[in-house]
């Protein structure tokens, strides 16, 4: 009451408090939970030898009603309407405009849930997406997980060294299969112990005993499993073309599959869960422009002055750095051999020995191929302005000095990936400060360094393609005008 200064916290949960004022559904969530010291909707700073003020419980019941609001704004899916205009080409026509006039894509596109629900739909679940390299399957049974957004598969490598790929989820009642990977037998259900082959198919249903049921017809939903430049991809649509075909097979293209990627030792992996959109780590690797700013050691290396075209026919961004500079650091071309088998990149202008080449491939692997060593950004949605980023260094052993011990190297191939994480970690910040920056509605986009950010401007037409439906065929090797060079060729 107005007289009562403090109130006990039993009393909290009584018709009379709630009584006092109609109760909305957040606050009626609030009151079905004891009030006490110990309870999550209460700060226990608050509550003094078990009392709590009026003013301060109302407080605390108007945070716990904010945040309700916000729970149930980030979960339940955005209205069609919302979603549908994602998919519409006017919606992107700014970016369509000719390089030198463009702006960078909506700045919804990094963190609205509508858009990121029409991504999954037009992207995530028609298109190829890299989800891990080949060396984490050597073994009869390898077995990894792979969740993009809300959305789980299942990759196994078979006895006879083939690569099958599921839907992670049961086809009984419908329970995720798998939560991590490992090296497994089989793929059991974890609900009703339902169990399946390494292909998929159906082999155990304990006590379900019907004389009509066939398992050959409750196999795991299938997904589309290819390898490319060493590169496990995954599709869910199982009537869209082969990959390289999304790529668009050019001489570049079919010049990094013939790089001995599937040679090398993975020396090093580091999962990442970044807070912003996995679009802007892919325009970040893109573009050099930043590279003195946030990469100073880096930029002692792969000067941006070096930073070259190197773009072939395809869907794809391809530049590169030539030549590399030794800088004192243990990226130096003296610290290793080239890398064996690396002369397949040669071009009439550039030579891998002395090259570092950059490509990403559409939509979300970043691949860097360093004279004597390589690295990896694979990165997958979570969620709205959400992204897991796997790193992975690779080294082929061939590398290693003759005159260094396996002592040494081992020493020399840690620091390669000491300096790698170094320089992702610098990434990984920026990245998450521009993701807070542009969920600020006073962004409206920018514009395009037309020396050092066509990269971007190339992907991020490629992700228009995707998002409408778009199909106009595999990119020339010069695109700096969307609309009159692919919508009139």
């Amino acid at each position: 009451s107005a007289q009562s200064p403090t109130i006990d916290p039993a009393a909290a949960v009584s018709t009379r408090l709630f009584a006092m004022r109609p109760a909305p559904r957040a606050l009626r969530l609030v009151a079905t939970r004891s009030f006490s010291a110990q309870s999550p909707t209460i700060d226990p700073a608050a509550s003094q030898a078990g009392n709590l003020t009026l003013a301060s419980l109302d407080a605390q019941i108007a945070a716990v009603e904010r945040r309700n609001r916000h729970l149930e704004r980030a979960v339940a899916p955005a209205p069609a309407a919302e979603t549908s205009k994602w998919k519409l080409p006017e919606t992107y026509a700014a970016t369509r405009r000719h390089l030198d006039f463009a702006l960078s894509l909506n700045p919804a596109a990094y963190h609205d849930l509508a858009y990121f629900q029409a991504e999954v739909e037009q992207l995530w679940e028609k298109k190829w997406f890299a989800v891990e390299h080949v060396q984490a399957f050597k073994r009869h049974g390898d077995t990894q997980v792979v969740d993009v957004g809300k959305n789980s598969y299942v990759v196994t490598m078979d006895r006879h060294g083939e690569l099958h790929a599921f839907h992670n989820v049961c086809r009984h009642r419908g329970s995720k299969l798998c939560t991590s990977g490992g090296n497994k037998k089989r793929i059991n259900c974890p609900y009703h112990h339902w169990s399946y082959n390494l292909k998929g198919e159906l082999v155990g249903t304990p006590f379900f005993d019907q004389p009509h049921f066939d398992r050959k017809l409750n196999s795991l939903f299938p997904v589309r499993v290819e390898v490319f430049a060493g590169l496990v991809w995954l599709c869910a649509d199982m009537g869209v073309r082969p990959l390289r075909e999304q790529l668009g097979a050019s001489t570049g293209l079919q010049q990094v599959d013939r790089f001995p990627f599937r040679d090398m030792d993975v020396v090093g992996a580091k999962d990442y869960h970044v807070n912003c959109d996995w679009k802007l780590l892919a325009e970040n690797f893109l573009e050099y422009y930043h590279l003195n700013a946030v990469h100073p050691e880096l930029a002692e290396y792969s000067t941006p002055e070096q930073h070259k075209g190197n773009q072939f026919p395809g869907n794809y961004v391809g530049y590169c750095t030539n030549p590399v500079t030794d800088s004192g650091s243990c990226v130096d071309l003296t610290e290793f051999h080239p890398n064996p088998g690396g002369e397949v990149l040669d071009t009439e202008d550039y030579r891998a020995f002395e090259t570092a080449y950059f490509y990403q491939f559409f939509p979300n692997v970043s691949v860097s191929v360093f004279p004597n060593f390589v690295y990896s950004l694979i990165c997958l949605p979570a969620g709205p302005g959400k992204t897991v980023e796997k790193m992975t260094v690779l080294q082929h052993r061939g590398s290693k000095l003759d005159s260094d011990s396996d002592e040494k190297y081992n020493a020399k191939v840690a620091e390669v990936m000491k300096f790698v994480s170094m320089v992702n970690q610098q990434d990984v910040d920026i990245c998450e400060r521009v993701g807070l920056g542009v969920s600020q509605a006073a962004y409206p986009g920018g514009v395009f360094s037309p020396s050092m950010e066509g990269t971007v401007y190339r992907f991020q037409n490629l992700v228009i393609d995707a998002m409408t439906g778009a199909d106009p065929g595999p990119y020339p090797r010069v695109m700096v005008d969307y609309d009159n060079t692919m919508t009139r060729r």
